[in-house]
């Protein structure tokens, strides 16, 4: 485990709003790994009252982003793609 990694998670996530918004919680950082939790809660509930893919793929993206920049140099992803396996 990386203290690097996890002090540059806080500094990131203390101003990251949308994480905190959709309630994103860091779990376990090191050097290029992240990994994140969110509830989901009933405003996240699509017409089939499963997860809107949306937010799981916002999930995805914030644990992306934070191993991208787990090493505190500043990076943005140009490209994603997310398979859904099941309902969330």
């Amino acid at each position: 485990m990386s203290n690097e990694a996890w002090r540059n998670a806080r500094a990131m996530y203390e101003k990251d709003i949308c994480a905190r918004e959709l309630g994103i919680e860091l779990i376990e950082m090191d050097q290029g790994f992240a990994q994140m939790t969110m509830v989901v809660t009933p405003k996240m509930l699509n017409g089939h009252q499963t997860c809107h893919g949306g937010q799981l793929f916002s999930l995805a993206d914030t644990a992306f982003a934070y191993a991208c920049n787990s090493q505190g140099l500043a990076a943005v992803a140009s490209a994603a793609s997310i398979d859904f396996l099941r309902p969330a």
